[in-house]
């Protein structure tokens, strides 16, 4: 092969190399952001959760007192109840009503002071692991801003690349255009290589000794015959 022609290819090759450096910076921002949307969801969730569970138990708080006024109007009325009663089995009736009321308050009050000191709990985790989580919601959200605003600037240096490369393109050998189209994804835009110390800067594999001699000699480009790649010594 021409190292004239390849020299116009090498030009397109590193376009292509940064093009495909790029690329896998979108792909890590990508993986990056979505790992932080992931943390944040479950950060908001933890924060809800806390939230949630402070409601619960306020509606249990409330449910309660509710039913404890309900019980002490009923044992209101069956106090009045007793003063008005003539008979012994009503009075004595009456006198079971009234215990059972006064066992369902009592019952209930324990609950209340239960659930009391439960919800004081729950107040205190919720302000105290409230700020941390808050704080650390705003930085995962300025991250995922920020990988957000690097996506686009990447696109945009590969737009302009792209453009940059139709340019470079008019000026390669079209028949080593086609091949290295052809093949390029392959060795993801590293197709055309040096050898240093006799080695394959592209598989990383030592080249047999008489290839290399060739190579510095003749200056000449050849093939890797481990990977295929065109090889040279100096262009």
């Amino acid at each position: 092969m021409d190292p004239e022609k390849l020299r116009d290819l090498l030009k397109l090759q590193e376009i292509d190399q940064e093009i495909f450096r790029l690329g896998r910076r979108i792909v890590r921002i990508r993986e990056e952001r979505e790992d932080l949307k992931r943390k944040l969801e479950e950060l908001e969730e933890e924060l809800k959760g806390l939230e949630e569970r402070c409601k619960a138990l306020e509606r249990r708080k409330k449910d309660i007192r509710e039913a404890i006024e309900r019980e002490e109007q009923m044992l209101a009325s069956t106090e009045r109840k007793l003063t008005m009663v003539r008979k012994d089995v009503e009075y004595k009736a009456l006198l079971r009503e009234k215990s059972k009321h006064e066992d369902n308050i009592l019952k209930m009050s324990y609950d209340l002071d239960d659930l009391e000191e439960e919800l004081k709990k729950a107040r205190e985790d919720l302000a105290r692991k409230e700020p941390t989580i808050t704080r650390m919601i705003k930085e995962l959200k300025e991250e995922v801003k920020d990988l957000e605003g690097e996506e686009k600037e990447v696109k945009n240096k590969i737009e302009t690349l792209k453009k940059f490369r139709e340019e470079v393109k008019r000026a390669v050998d079209q028949e080593l255009l086609r091949l290295y189209e052809e093949i390029k994804d392959k060795f993801e835009a590293k197709l055309i290589v040096k050898v240093e110390d006799g080695i394959c800067s592209g598989c990383g594999m030592k080249i047999p000794d008489m290839l290399f001699s060739k190579l510095i000699k003749e200056n000449s480009v050849d093939r890797c015959p481990n990977c295929g790649r065109y090889i040279y010594y100096k262009l």
